[in-house]
């Protein structure tokens, strides 16, 4: 048996908050500008907890418009659908106030997708373009 220190769990934890995984990305949906309207970042949506800490649902923000790289990755911001939402990184003001937008007017449906209540097609299909 492997003893777990909180200090790991919180070092993991903080690494799969602020980094994106393998997995996580092979089991999300990446939302462009032209979908979400939020200009200048690439949202990933969720359907669930894949990383194995749970850290509740969220969303995963791209900064860099419509290009997808590894490099952008590497500076994702992840927002919890909280009220208000909680932002864990930097995301400029812009950016910032149009995630928001787009949490509060989809938050329903995210959560739903999050909960395994509806399919990634229905989930797109829901949302609103700010």
């Amino acid at each position: 048996m492997h003893d777990t220190s909180v200090e790991d769990v919180l070092s993991i934890a903080w690494a799969i908050r602020n980094k994106p995984m393998v997995t996580d990305l092979f089991l999300a949906s990446n939302l462009r500008p032209v979908t979400t309207g939020v200009e200048g970042a690439v949202i990933w949506i969720f359907a669930g907890e894949f990383t194995g800490v749970e850290l509740g649902p969220r969303i995963l923000v791209v900064i860099g418009g419509d290009k997808m790289s590894a490099k952008w990755l590497r500076g994702a911001v992840s927002v919890r659908l909280t009220v208000p939402p909680e932002v864990s990184g930097k995301l400029p003001g812009t950016i910032r106030r149009q995630i928001f937008e787009f949490v509060e007017r989809n938050r329903n449906v995210l959560l739903k997708h999050w909960n395994g209540e509806l399919a990634s097609k229905e989930t797109l299909d829901l949302l609103q373009r700010i």
